[in-house]
């Protein structure tokens, strides 16, 4: 975002400009519902786990057989969620009446809803949940999310041959460019499985390499092309 947003400027005014960040910056700007709170209070929220920290209900609950976030943003959402649950007095229920004695009664209200949502599996609830217009969706265990099929168009998980362990998958590139695609064809090298093709760009001679693996100076790993890597006592 910041380089696009250098480049916008740099399209106006033919000026270019040192874009310049951190991890830590990137990180703590992502707090912003907690900073907000700790500007207002003084105080520092604790944990919340999946929990937003001003909505209820919106976190992961458990059904019967695995777990699904609920997204009550806002009041129609939440009524909308009592029906779907079959308890729409829990529209009128003072502990869960308004978003404020939701968060205030956040643990009666996570209790009495995974109370329902365990009687049904996440499948069954996804479809009720989307037919009322409610935000919904699966929590993936690692597995299902490198095995979904949205994973699998997008090419993250791609087949691979080590020279060790066979046949392999590893993950692939988040990136897609529409002139120059990207692609991963290779395995993570072994230990030293490059060093000779390395230094013979760097200029050495052949010689000098195999000396200094002999030396041990660098490792070279054999990969069944060339001679065997020399192997110090």
């Amino acid at each position: 975002a910041g380089i696009a947003a250098a480049y916008a400027h740099k399209l106006k005014t033919g000026q270019g400009q040192v874009v310049d960040t951190s991890l830590m910056e990137a990180a703590l700007q992502q707090t912003y519902w907690q900073a907000a709170i700790y500007f207002a209070t003084g105080q520092s929220p604790g944990p919340s786990g999946s929990a937003h920290v001003l909505t209820a209900p919106y976190q992961a609950f458990r059904a019967s057989d695995g777990w699904i976030n609920i997204g009550g943003a806002n009041q129609a959402n939440w009524e909308r969620i009592a029906e779907v649950l079959g308890h729409p007095e829990w529209r009128g229920d003072p502990r869960f009446a308004t978003n404020s004695a939701r968060m205030e009664n956040l643990d009666a209200l996570v209790a009495s809803m995974e109370a329902v949502l365990v009687t049904r599996t996440t499948a069954e609830w996804i479809r009720a949940f989307d037919a009322a217009g409610v935000p919904v969706g699966p929590v993936h265990s690692l597995g299902e999310a490198l095995s979904h099929p949205q994973t699998l168009s997008r090419g993250m998980v791609v087949d691979l041959v080590h020279p060790e362990a066979g046949e392999t998958r590893a993950l692939g590139c988040p990136l897609h460019f529409s002139a120059t695609p990207t692609r991963i064809d290779r395995p993570a090298p072994l230990l030293g499985e490059h060093t000779r093709e390395v230094l013979r760009e760097c200029g050495y001679t052949e010689s000098e390499i195999e000396s200094f693996i002999a030396d041990g100076v660098v490792e070279a790993a054999h990969t069944g092309t060339g001679p065997e890597p020399a192997i110090n006592p």
